[in-house]
């Protein structure tokens, strides 16, 4: 007798270790998938100036922005291609 416990005690205590164990494991391993799922989306990357543009030109047409702050900003924008 291991403390004065008997085996079916001691059985029992490991059996309850053991799945404690288990759910420790099964956590990490979650939280590890969560961080590496996390990881795998990067920050968008700015917009492409050519749909920008494209964008800016709907604007133009729909009386949203004069000609000459649409030419402004495409200027801007054909500067970073």
């Amino acid at each position: 007798m291991l403390f004065g416990l008997s085996g079916l005690h001691v059985l029992v205590i490991l059996g309850v270790l053991a799945i404690i164990a288990l759910v420790v494991i099964a956590i990490i391993v979650v939280a590890i998938r969560l961080s590496r799922k996390s990881d795998s989306h990067p920050l968008p990357s700015s917009p492409d100036p050519v749909e920008q543009i494209q964008r800016l030109a709907k604007l133009r047409d729909d009386g949203l922005l004069s000609q000459a702050e649409f030419e402004t900003k495409r200027a801007e924008l054909l500067g970073r291609i």
